[in-house]
């Protein structure tokens, strides 16, 4: 981006950005940039926490009152949670929703598919809820329900996966684990008493607590064994982060 505002402003096109990585932007020295000592993927502080990301979005535009540059300055706050002590390394944050176990009867991946379904279950409402509130979703291709069916017709290998008409089942794949991924974080955070956990606490909680880690687990670890190279990339790049 600060490289691309460069030539904006050849055209006589003002620019301004938010920068997350100081060195690089103090490196390409963009006409105005304004940078935030904030996690990776998230510009503008925690989500939904407008009043603090106003705070943000301010100052960053405040610069284009600047007539040339370069100019670099540095925002003065962490985010709240940071401020309060609400890291990784602190108090470790837990989902306000219980699960149940699965029926004894059903095979081992039978009942981590189970497990998997329930949980989608009991957080639909909250998702539902938050979508209303905010009138707006990241869960983009799939419904939770038919995002989940993929991932486990796949894992049980109950032939065509339903949901995914002129995909690949390597793209329906990967495009339902991204829809799981995003239906998950907007549910807990809908949650009145839930805390609104950093990027990293929800990773930790999604891949180390939840059925539905365990399933895109599984799906990688069967992914790695197909003839189809696109599901073996699939396996290898887009479910799992490294890690987890």
């Amino acid at each position: 981006m600060g490289a691309l505002a460069h030539y904006l402003e050849q055209e006589r096109i003002p620019t301004t950005q938010i920068s997350l990585i100081y060195e690089h932007t103090e490196a390409i020295k963009p006409p105005r940039a304004l940078w935030v000592p904030f996690e990776l993927g998230r510009p503008l502080g925690i989500p939904e926490d407008a009043p603090f990301q106003l705070r943000v979005l301010r100052p960053a535009l405040k610069l284009l009152e600047a007539e040339q540059g370069p100019v670099l300055e540095e925002f003065p706050e962490d985010t709240p949670a940071s401020a309060a002590g609400d890291s990784p390394e602190g108090d470790t944050w837990a989902c306000p929703v219980n699960f149940t176990p699965s029926p004894a009867e059903e095979t081992d991946q039978e009942k981590r598919a189970s497990a998997f379904r329930q949980e989608a279950a009991e957080l639909r409402p909250w998702y539902d809820l938050g979508r209303e509130n905010r009138g707006r979703t990241a869960v983009a291709d799939f419904d939770p329900e038919t995002a989940a069916g993929i991932l486990c017709d796949y894992l049980l290998d109950k032939g065509p996966m339903a949901g995914h008409t002129g995909m690949t089942p390597a793209v329906a794949i990967r495009l339902a684990a991204q829809d799981i991924k995003a239906f998950y974080f907007e549910a807990l955070i809908s949650r009145p008493d839930s805390d609104n956990p950093d990027s990293r606490a929800f990773a930790d909680w999604f891949w180390g607590r939840t059925a539905a880690g365990r399933i895109l687990r599984d799906i990688q670890a069967k992914c790695a064994g197909e003839d189809d190279e696109e599901l073996r990339m699939t396996g290898q790049k887009f479910l799992v982060p490294m890690g987890h």
